[in-house]
């Protein structure tokens, strides 16, 4: 019989403090194959999430040193890069800037590493085992996977797609390298919104639709769902501090409101921590501020399910579908969230508000004053919304043993 067999290459899980969401996705994963090999590319730090029984780990370097940079020139004899090239200025019509010309030398040179990686973990599998490979994220390492996969048509290569390995306006130069190789060569690809979708085959301007499968991320949560219903009026966010998250946005919008006594409980941590508390130091007496920084997962939900916060909100500049966003709704929190990325496929007036990315500051209050000075029926019927939001489109245990059949099942 054969033993199925998944390597699942992460940026830093299990180690560091990155891919907090695989934490869950894990457990699936271990319980649909008979053995799973993680790949981390972080190669410094140390294990810091716990993973079942039939999880071993590995580590690849694809750093970059300024000598990998020269070797990586040898990319302008392969015929890849000209075709990709070719691709940059009649698909997508875009001058090949300096930073264009060197993402994909460097994309190239990584993903070369990965092929030779995969070649060696395969030529170590025994005839009764079953491959699967697996990247989290469409990189460089998807580069890879797809460069092997055109090689060994045994094994069976897949990837997902998320915001910034979607989207070219998340790149620095605009422009994310390989997309026609990769769709064409691995296996499938799974996005985590339809957004994704609809944005890869429009602006990618890829043809092969049937490599696209919509696969949704999912949270577990067994804490259950009760009213919220606070005095003062609780607002929570939780993102990194840092510029796309807009979080001082929220803060800029309470300087507005003098008429009602609210408490903003702030998950997260980053760069932006010193402009945040400038503005907070300005905010009126009746707006009271807890900046929690940094805190496990496990003791989000706990606050959560103790303290039953009235609204979450994100005004993100960009998305894919926020994980924070899931946690939020399954335990019954309505939800405003800027339309940006896959927003738009949870979040709605029925659970909460989408509103416009470039919101100006006076209309986030006046949706803050709209919730709060909900009667007591409709705020519950929110709720109630936005936890069934959870149940029918973000639950784990949907989600996640739907996924895995899916990857059994590529050929």
């Amino acid at each position: 019989m054969l033993k199925n067999k998944l390597f699942l290459f992460t940026a830093d899980f299990p180690y560091g403090t990155g891919e907090t969401f695989l934490e869950t996705e894990i457990t699936y994963l271990a319980e649909g194959f008979d053995e799973v090999v993680i790949v981390s590319q972080n190669i410094h730090d140390e294990q810091t999430r716990q993973v079942p029984d039939n999880c071993t780990f590995s580590r690849i370097d694809l750093s970059v040193s300024n000598t990998d940079k020269l070797k990586s020139l040898v990319g302008l004899s392969d015929p890849l890069f000209w075709k990709e090239k070719s691709i940059v200025k009649k698909v997508y019509a875009k001058k090949l800037s300096k930073g264009i010309v060197s993402t994909m030398l460097i994309s190239l040179w990584r993903a070369k590493k990965v092929k030779q990686y995969i070649s060696q973990i395969c030529e170590m599998q025994t005839s009764d085992s079953q491959v699967f490979i697996y990247s989290y994220w469409c990189d460089d390492v998807a580069l890879g996977l797809s460069l092997a996969q055109k090689e060994n048509k045994e094994i069976r290569t897949f990837c997902r797609i998320h915001r910034w390995d979607v989207y070219f306006e998340e790149s620095a130069v605009n422009y994310l390298p390989y997309r026609h190789f990769i769709t064409k060569n691995i296996s499938q690809i799974f996005s985590i919104s339809q957004d994704g979708i609809d944005y890869a085959l429009k602006t990618w301007k890829v043809t092969q639709k049937e490599k696209f499968s919509l696969s949704r991320l999912g949270i577990k949560n067994t804490y259950g769902f009760q009213i919220s219903n606070n005095d003062p009026f609780l607002i929570v966010s939780c993102s990194n501090l840092i510029p796309v998250k807009r979080v001082h946005l929220i803060a800029e919008a309470l300087k507005e409101i003098r008429d009602v006594q609210i408490k903003w409980v702030h998950i997260g941590d980053g760069p932006e921590r010193k402009k945040l508390e400038a503005l907070i130091l300005n905010l009126p007496s009746n707006i009271k501020v807890d900046l929690l920084g940094r805190i496990p997962n496990s003791a989000i939900y706990t606050f959560y399910a103790e303290k039953r916060p009235d609204l979450f909100i994100n005004v993100s500049s960009s998305e894919g579908v926020p994980v924070s966003i899931m946690e939020a709704m399954s335990f019954g929190i309505p939800v405003i969230a800027t339309d940006v990325g896959g927003n738009r496929e949870i979040v709605n007036k029925e659970n909460g508000r989408l509103v416009p990315t470039k919101i100006a500051v006076p209309k986030i209050a006046d949706h803050f004053r709209d919730l709060i000075l909900l009667n007591p029926k409709d705020k519950n019927v929110l709720n109630e919304n936005a936890f069934e939001t959870w149940q029918l489109l973000y639950n784990a245990d949907k989600n996640y043993y739907s996924f895995t059949s899916k990857i059994q099942e590529i050929k």
